[in-house]
Parts: C-alpha cells; structure tokens; sequence
C-alpha cells in the first residue's frame, strides 16, 4: 500500500520525466526538420497510412520515414499541450528506428513491410520493451517491461514505428479519461469535455492528427465511445482476431465478457490498413499466442447492390439525444438516396445485456480490479459502477426498493440487483443465460430480420464535462450490447453538434415521453439542468455505429466504406483537424 506522500512522490518523478523527454522532442525537431517546408509538413499530416507508405516507395520528394516521424512528433507534441493525451515518449528510439528504415530502403529499394514509416501510437496498458506500462498507477512507474507485447511485435514487423503511448482512465473502466499519476486527458475539441474512454488518449491524440494509426481496446465500448466523444475512425474486432499478450488489464483472468484490441485511426482506410496487418499475420501469431484465430484477412468480401439496413434512435434505457438522432439518421437518409433499405426497428433488449455485463463484471465485488489501485486515490468515475457490490444486502434492498416505488425506475433496479458479489454456481447461470440471450439476438438480426447491418448512436449525448460521468457509467449500455453479442462494430465520425438543429423538439419529447427509459437517467441527462446541453456543446463530434456479425471485420470494413462515402466529406479525416481549429497547426 502506497502512502499520500509516495504515490505524490511517484507522480512527480514521473510527470518530470514526460517533461524532459518532450522537450528533448521539441530540440530534436528543431535541429532535424529545418527542411521539411510548410507544404510537405501539411501534405504529411493530411495523409493515410497507405498514402505514407506509397509516397515514400515512389521517393517522392522529402518522403521518408524520418521526415514523417518529425512531423507527426512535433503535431504530438502541440496536441499533448492541449489535451494531455501522452504517456510514454518513444522519440529517441523511434527517430533510430525511422532512420534505420530510411537506410534500409536505400540500401535494398523496397519497403520493410506494409506499415513501412507510418508513425503508430499505443494504449498505455500495450507493452513496449524498455518502457513502464504504468495504466495510470503510481506505484508501477520506473518499472520498464523486458519484452514487446504481440501487437508491438505485429507493428515493427509490419515497418511501423511506435513513437508514444497515450493515456487511460482509471481501471480502464470508465469514459471519463483520468487517472492520479498523469491526469485528465481533454477533448481535442473542447478541453471542458472528455475525449470518452478508455482509449481516451488514443482518440484525442488521433482526432488532433497527432498520429496516424492508433491501437486501443474494448470490453464495453472502449473503442468505439471515445472515437465517439473525440472524432476519430476505429473497429471493435471480435475476441481472437487481435493478439492481446502482453496487453496488460486490471482483471485478469476474467471471461464474462472478452475484451478485444482494435484499429483507430483518421479514415476507414487507416482502420483497413491495421486491420489487414494484423490479420494477415494471425497464423504466425495463433502458433505461440493463445485464443488468436489462424484467419487471415479475407479479400474476396462483396457486397450486394442493395443493402438492408436496420437502425434504431433509442435503446429502451436512455433516448439518443437529437444530436445523436441526427447523425444515424444523416447515414439513413444518405444510403437510401444510394438505393439501399433501411429499416428502423427495436434492437435485442440493451437493457438485459447491460445486465448480463453487470452481474458478470461485479462477480468478484470488484476486488481484483480495485486492488490494483495500492493507495492511489480512486476516480469519481469509479463511484457508481463499483458501489453496488459494496452495499449490504439490507441497504440493496431498501435502495432497489427506491428506485422502484419512489423514483419510479425498475430499469435502475434491475442492474441494482445484478451488481453484487457471486457464487461460482450464481456466475455460470447468469453466463447461461447470457448466451441464450446471445444467440436469441444473432438470430433476430441476421436471419429473422436479414440485416446486413445496424445503425445506432454509440451514446445517447456527445462529449460529457469533466467529472459529470460519475453516476451515468449506464450510458454504455448501447456499446455494451454489441460486447455482449460478441459483434464487429465499425465507427465512422458523422457530424458535429449544432446548437440549432440539435435543440430537443416538441416531435422529439413526444417520442421520449411516448417510450420512457430509466426515469432516473433520463431525467439527469434531459431534465432541468440536464448533462445535454446543444448550445454548450456547439461543435462536438458525433458518431455511428455500424454493426456487423461475429467475425465479420473484413465485411464491417467494407460496410463503412458504403456509409462513409454515401455521406461524403464532413470535415472529419487527416488534417481536417487543422482547418476546423484555428491554430491548431502550430509549430515551435
């Protein structure tokens, strides 16, 4: 157990290193990108990972992976200044390595792989050989791992250079992206905001197009919330088509619900790219990596003509506010201008899929995923989600009995109840039950329905303030679902709030009124000084979720692609960032 005054100490010597390792970046930039001319610096940060590549092949001028790497450090550095997304500092070997690249390719004049150049970040808890893997903990720093994690080794073998790792909330299980040794991370677009979690710093850093391909993960959302709240393009691949050795988590052993590692990145083509690498290299992984499927990258995916598309606006728990209505119903609209239906419909019940999470989650009260934090101070964050489990049985009563009769919320009572400690006989009922609801749902969306996707808001409202997220973990509940199912989930960037369009209608309160979710949190997020707030939000981005089947990523991809373009441009992609914010092209 930490005392205050080490785990103080501890966050210190850590922050001091950060400092000094990016201004070393800053004079490192300063000494060796005299060169690259304004021009190439905006063409680099406006260009995919395939673009990075195929440019440096073809020795366009000033291309090379050392040029690329300078520019993308110094755009990481003005978006850390801005959002505290950084981590770890990889610049020193990342700049060897890059220079390492260069020569081999003089030298033998092909590339090293198909990732050849192409600048890759990290989520903190990725192990990188010679760095900590902190995930936010004081008491791990000045720890440095002995060897690279599987998707490290994936990506150097792949050409590509990692170069930092990017900030965490908490445990990992919250989307409010903070932690006591680094701190919060902002939202690129508007610091009172949260960048979503728990690849916070992730998206942050890529929406800032600090980057160029990201990796993160997702046990309820991770991927998908934060590309949501920041506005960026990532993947929830099904569990097994990802290595995830030496991907480091705060419960171990745990398989209620299987986390996965995925793509993020600035365009559906960036997430193609890491996806097809990944892939591709499952069978050599699958001989030493335990659960990774041997199932290479499927390029023969076709699509019909005519797509069937189902979506629906609320999840039955909290109603997707009208920013977020807009953005599923803009890629509605668009895809039957295209040709393609789009059915609304009501999706399998989210409601008893958060529950299923919950039981499944909370079986051991937490314990294991709160032992980690050895005297750090815990999150407001973590509040809501671990307190159930914590509460005697007389208070869990008399509570569920609240929310029933006096708040009028059965919905908050159902996962009230679900929330506690379990017997090993309790958790293997309630993961019976789980997969009869799963294969339920597989069979109402893909054979009674004939889906060949669904649409759906990722949340019900856009970046959340700082510390509001305290008591609405819940809103969750319509990424979860897909965790549950077990479904590859794609997200584009749709839109951005707007304080007119986006302000709820009396059409809209209607609809809310007519099919009520959780009073409790209905209340809270739409009430009278409710969390949604369009004005306030002016400007966030919005997301869409595009739901495919198990094991369905090389399809997924192909689906966004049909969304992304049958939208077109909405000023989301690389280096849009720059052109939006006003000075966010900043060099030292």
């Amino acid at each position: 157990m930490f005392s205050s005054t080490k785990w103080q100490s501890a966050r210190e010597a850590k922050r001091a290193e950060q400092r000094e390792l990016i201004e070393r970046g800053k004079e490192m930039v300063q000494k060796q990108a005299a060169g690259i001319s304004d021009d190439l610096n905006k063409a680099i940060l406006g260009a995919t990972a395939v673009d990075i590549v195929r440019n440096i092949e073809q020795k366009k001028p000033g291309w090379t992976a050392t040029n690329v790497l300078l520019v993308f450090i110094r755009s990481a550095i003005r978006a850390h200044e801005s959002t505290n997304a950084l981590t770890e500092i990889l610049f020193d070997e990342a700049l060897k390595r890059a220079q390492d690249l260069d020569a081999e390719f003089a030298r033998t004049g092909r590339v090293v792989g198909p990732l050849h150049g192409v600048p890759v970040s990290l989520k903190d808890h990725i192990d990188i050989a010679g760095y900590d893997t902190t995930m936010g903990l004081t008491h791990m720093t000045s720890q440095p791992v002995e060897e690279d994690s599987g998707i490290a080794r994936v990506l150097k073998k792949a050409g590509a250079v990692p170069f930092v790792k990017t900030n965490i909330p908490q445990t990992m299980l919250a989307f409010d992206c903070s932690n006591c040794l680094f701190g919060a991370t902002m939202n690129p677009y508007n610091p009172e905001r949260i960048p979503g979690g728990s690849s916070g710093g992730e998206a942050a850093l890529l929406a800032s197009d600090g980057s160029v391909l990201g990796i993160g993960s997702d046990i309820g959302g991770s991927l998908r919330i934060p590309a949501h709240f920041s506005g960026c393009f990532s993947l929830k691949p099904c569990y097994g088509r990802f290595p995830s050795s030496g991907c480091q988590n705060f419960t171990p052993g745990f398989e209620g619900v299987h986390s996965t590692m995925g793509p993020m990145g600035r365009s559906v083509s960036d997430v193609e790219a890491l996806t097809r690498v990944f892939l591709d290299a499952s069978i050599d992984v699958s001989r030493t990596e335990t659960g990774v499927f041997p199932m290479p990258y499927r390029k023969d995916v076709k699509l019909p003509k005519k797509l069937k598309f189902g979506y629906f606006l609320t999840d039955g728990f909290c109603k997707a506010s009208p920013a977020c209505e807009r953005a599923v119903l803009m890629a509605v609209e668009a895809l039957r201008k295209k040709g393609h239906e789009c059915v609304e419909f009501e999706p399998p019940t989210p409601l008893e899929a958060m529950e299923y999470f919950t039981a499944l989650t909370s079986a051991d009260r937490y314990e294991t995923l709160l032992s980690f934090l050895r005297g750090d101070p815990a999150e407001s964050s973590l509040w809501l989600v671990t307190m159930g489990p914590k509460l005697p049985a007389p208070i869990r009563w008399f509570l569920n009995w609240v929310f029933e009769n006096v708040m009028g919320d059965p919905k908050m009572a159902r996962l009230m109840r679900a929330s506690k400690g379990k017997s090993v006989v309790e958790v293997q009922q309630w993961q019976h039950r789980r997969d009869l609801f799963v294969a339920k749902a597989r069979k109402q969306l893909w054979e009674e329905h004939g889906f060949d996707a669904v649409l759906c808001a990722p949340q019900a409202t856009p970046a959340l303030k700082h510390g509001d997220t305290w008591d609405l973990s819940v809103l969750a509940i319509c990424t979860i679902l897909w965790n549950v199912i077990d479904s590859t989930v794609g997200h584009l960037p749709m839109t951005f709030v707007d304080s007119t369009l986006d302000v709820p209608s009396s059409t809209w309160w209607d609809v809310q009124r007519a099919s009520p979710g959780s009073a409790m949190v209905e209340k809270r997020v739409y009430g009278k000084g409710g969390v949604y707030d369009a004005k306030a939000m002016e400007g966030l981005p919005v997301g869409l979720q595009i739901v495919g089947r198990q094991y369905d990523e090389e399809r997924v991809i192909e689906l966004m692609k049909v969304v992304d373009e049958a939208v077109g441009k909405r000023g989301f992609g690389p280096g849009e960032f720059g052109k939006r914010m006003k000075g966010a092209e900043r060099v030292y």
